[in-house]
């Protein structure tokens, strides 16, 4: 996998791009001490200074930039890039530009984009990422973050607190289980990688593979109704992701409950750093062209998966721009049905968009209190599945969780919720229906295509009388 930003030593490992920072604290700080020693010596100060960006220390980078003569201009260009100050990361571009020699310009034309089979001019492509991120700063979500943690970066989807109804992560070894090594000849994969999405009653998966090439694809299998897997389908039309350049890797699928919405990560033109995450929707002819889902959740870092827990009400999203060695960071929100931006002229915007202070995000007259204890109660849900046998899961207000009838203690909730479990079980008969329909279509056969629309919208209805159902499941009971 390549390295998008060359100033990084940060290295990226498949599957999961690990925070490694070269040089300890200590030897930074003795090349900062070489070069204040000699004020004057543009080698020391440049060498400072990368080491000084490398670590993310921007501004103090900024500081011996200005000392290491034209060299150093794209060095404060790169630094202002990353601290998403776009206007003086272009002002900076400009100046070396300007004088920029022609081995200065031999040696940015060496950047390896996509997947390595050609090389552009580095600092095309940064000026490309500083207009990205200055088109993406005009629209930042306004969220509410309640909590962040530090996990191992390379099984951070286990620490991912999610309701049964949600779906789960799972590592290779779901797929393996269903995919032989002829299948996996005839897709042009040679490796698996976690997580893999399974959904609610484990019908669906979504998941990644990797060639020898480092390339990545998206696949998604389905159980028939016979119990076998059908054929893995790739998702996307790899080109709609990427553009005209190659990219390289899509990876960390999330499916929403109503089996349309899948969030991914993905690198290419579209995205602002290595990985950003993206969003695209189902029809009948498969999923349409994703777009970034832009800041906060996205930065000039590696964005790896975002996911929404409608049971709970949380969502999360990890990303490493914290660079902390071998870490990658789970931020906790709260999602938005309707997408509500800062005004672009919001007082250190930056900021916001950076996620640099969780406290800032929320709204001190709060009480996040409840949400807390919902996911504190499907956390504990998910530890004790594997003891307790479950005939459903059903979560109430305040953090309780009904897994029997013999839960309830209103006689008219318990009638409630055996229509609404009996509603759910057609629900998922039809979905599973829908989904062998799209992968009949996906072959071929354009006939059907006014039976999935017809399924759909039968869909549709039986969601809405899904949620009646459970309204009147909840006001009987509390």
């Amino acid at each position: 996998m390549k390295i998008p930003f060359r100033s990084f030593l940060l290295l990226l490992a498949l599957p999961v791009s690990v925070a490694t920072l070269a040089l300890s604290p200590e030897e930074i700080d003795k090349a900062v001490r070489a070069a204040k020693d000699a004020p004057k010596n543009q080698t020391l100060n440049k060498e400072a200074a990368d080491l000084l960006k490398e670590a993310g220390r921007y501004n103090e980078a900024i500081q011996h930039y200005l000392k290491s003569g034209n060299a150093g201009n794209l060095g404060i260009a790169e630094s202002y890039f990353y601290l998403y100050n776009y206007d003086k990361a272009e002002e900076y571009l400009e100046k070396y530009l300007a004088k920029r020699s022609k081995a200065e310009a031999a040696k940015d034309m060496d950047f390896s984009y996509g997947d390595g089979s050609e090389t552009i001019d580095w600092t095309d492509y940064l000026s490309s990422r500083i207009d990205l991120g200055r088109s993406m700063l005009d629209r930042v979500e306004k969220i509410q973050v309640i909590d962040s943690v530090n996990v191992p970066s390379d099984t951070f989807f286990k620490f991912l607190t999610l309701a049964k109804s949600a779906g789960s992560l799972k590592d290779e070894s779901a797929v393996e289980n269903i995919l032989s090594q002829r299948q996996m000849q005839q897709l042009g994969v040679t490796n698996l990688w976690s997580p893999v999405y399974v959904s609610d009653g484990g019908e669906d998966m979504i998941w990644y593979a990797s060639s020898d090439d480092g390339n990545s694809k998206l696949f998604e299998s389905s159980r028939l109704s016979d119990g076998k897997w059908d054929s893995p389908k790739a998702l996307f039309d790899y080109e709609s992701i990427f553009g005209d350049k190659n990219g390289s890797w899509v990876a960390y699928p999330f499916l929403m409950s109503d089996g349309v919405t899948l969030y991914f990560a993905a690198d290419g033109e579209a995205s602002l750093g290595e990985l950003d995450i993206f969003i695209s929707r189902r029809d009948e002819d498969g999923f349409l062209q994703p777009s970034n889902i832009g800041m906060p959740y996205n930065s000039p870092f590696n964005d790896y998966l975002y996911a929404i827990d409608e049971e709970t009400g949380a969502g999360w999203w990890v990303s490493d721009r914290n660079m902390i060695e071998d870490s990658v960071t789970i931020y906790t929100f709260i999602p938005q049905d309707l997408r509500i931006n800062y005004p672009v002229d919001t007082p250190d915007l930056a900021s916001y968009a950076r996620i640099k202070s969780i406290a800032s995000t929320q709204d001190s007259s709060a009480d996040y209190t409840q949400l807390r204890d919902r996911i504190k109660a499907a956390a504990m849900a998910s530890r004790t599945e594997a003891d307790k046998k479950e005939e459903f899961r059903f979560a109430l207000p305040g953090g309780k969780i009904y897994t029997t009838l013999g839960d309830f203690k209103n006689p008219q909730a318990k009638a409630a919720m055996e229509n609404y479990l009996s509603e759910k079980k057609s629900y998922d008969f039809l979905k599973r229906q829908l989904n062998q329909l799209r992968a009949t279509y996906r072959n071929g056969d354009v006939r059907i295509s006014s039976d999935i629309l017809d399924m759909e919208r039968t869909l549709e209805h039986k969601r809405s009388e899904l949620l009646r159902l459970k309204n009147q499941v909840v006001s009987s009971e509390m």
